[in-house]
């Protein structure tokens, strides 16, 4: 504990007078003075203990003064609670369906009083966030109130939950922090400074979940710029996509690990995974990995592209809607990849593909400003064969009357077009298979 070899004027005056009361009641009443007053006895005593008070009052400023100096180690704000206590409080909270209110402002308030604490409640934090320890900031329900919302929910309003629970699962943005954990890096945060840096820098190098590492790399980001903790954030998220940790009772966070660190990858355009990604792009139940798709699309770009149209064109994968993703994250690059141009012919040639993949690949042709490209594109379309299907062929027909307008700067309503062709054409097209 740093020790200052000097006091301040306040805390020498205050010592001076507190030693001229100490002289002075140490004194006893003179034996000369007149011994039938009473009265003047009364005053005396009075004025002694007024003295006895004001030397009180002084040693104590002392005292405080001194702990200021000397850097006390118990950080308490105002006479509330140190930050060691106010942690502990928080670890011991439980919500409830009847006390939520009440107990979410006590959390909200216990957080700012640590905040007040300044850089004194850094140490505290940083050694609860070493324990690896969490306190979830949920409702915790009796088996009687489940029994009750599992009897008064329909099919549809589970849906609802499940849904609700999803979107708070993915998210990196609260009104309220969900869990001690997030809150405390958040006290981190409005803090500031080296040591809580310092401290969020830890988490980095020992969460074993993707969230925090992608919570942390936002806050730290938000704090000192962009490349902030660039290296650390990085080779976490690619230590845990490659070897997760299971973490026990999994929240929707941590269902979420991995798009959470494929998203850190991301805020950094990390280019150093993509090959490593590349080989977690289809699961083993020939669904596609979303989160891997949108790195590779995001951050990969056209380096991915091998991947993409090896992924279409295995056979592995098979339900439409993935092959439809497939297809728009590979179609952005026809017309300068030739592996993107023979997507393009494989999608428009062959029955395998429904009507809504095709329209996927045609809704592709003309995102482009650039005539070189968008001419490659039509030479494409119209080097398509007749299909034999009627509904195919004359929306590959109005696709390629657009195209053609928008290079020539021709005006072409597509609305009015797909008017045009009635309700019944695309009901029964979008119908089939």
């Amino acid at each position: 504990m740093k020790k200052f070899p000097f006091l301040t004027k306040a805390a020498s005056g205050a010592l001076t007078a507190a030693m001229i009361l100490t002289v002075g009641c140490g004194q006893a009443p003179e034996t000369g003075a007149p011994s039938g007053s009473s009265a003047s006895a009364e005053a005396l005593q009075k004025e002694i203990a007024s003295l006895k008070k004001k030397l009180a009052d002084a040693r104590s400023r002392i005292d405080s003064l001194r702990a200021q100096l000397n850097g006390a180690s118990a950080s308490v704000v105002d006479g509330g609670l140190s930050a060691e206590e106010i942690i502990d409080e928080l670890m011991n909270v439980k919500l409830t369906s009847k006390n939520r209110r009440a107990a979410e402002r006590r959390v909200q308030f216990l957080f700012e009083s640590l905040i007040q604490h300044g850089d004194a409640a850094v140490p505290h934090v940083r050694a609860f966030l070493n324990k690896m320890e969490d306190v979830e900031f949920t409702v915790q329900r009796s088996d009687e109130e489940e029994e009750g919302r599992g009897r008064g929910r329909g099919r549809g309003n589970d849906w609802a939950e499940r849904l609700r629970g999803r979107a708070r699962g993915s998210s990196l943005d609260f009104e309220k922090p969900p869990s001690l954990r997030i809150g405390l890096m958040d006290v981190l945060k409005e803090v500031d400074g080296s040591s809580a840096e310092a401290a969020l820098g830890e988490v980095l190098s020992k969460t074993a979940r993707g969230f925090e590492v992608a919570y942390v790399a936002k806050t730290i980001r938000s704090m000192i710029g962009p490349d902030a903790f660039r290296d650390e954030a990085v080779a976490a998220a690619h230590e845990l996509l490659s070897d997760p940790i299971e973490v026990p009772n999994p929240n929707n966070f941590d269902q979420n690990s991995q798009r959470y660190l494929f998203s850190v990858l991301e805020m950094y355009n990390d280019q150093t995974f993509i090959q490593s990604a590349q080989g977690l792009l289809v699961r083993e139940d020939g669904k596609i990995d979303g989160a891997v798709l949108d790195y590779l699309d995001d951050v990969g770009k056209e380096q991915a592209m091998d991947a993409i149209y090896q992924a279409f064109n295995g056979g592995q994968v098979t339900d439409r809607g993935d092959l439809s993703s497939l297809a728009r994250a590979g179609l952005k690059y026809t017309g300068s990849n030739p592996q993107a141009n023979q997507m393009f012919k494989d999608i428009m040639s062959s029955d395998e593909y429904d009507m809504r993949v095709k329209w996927s690949a045609l809704r592709e042709m003309d995102d482009a400003e650039d005539d070189t490209t968008l001419q490659v594109r039509l030479n494409l379309m119209q080097g398509l064969q007749a299909s034999g299907d009627d509904a195919t062929d004359k929306v590959v027909e109005m696709y390629t009357r657009q195209m053609e307008a928008k290079i020539s700067g021709e005006e072409f309503d597509m609305r009015k077009e797909m008017q045009s062709l009635g309700t019944d054409f695309w009901r029964n097209t979008f119908g089939r298979g």
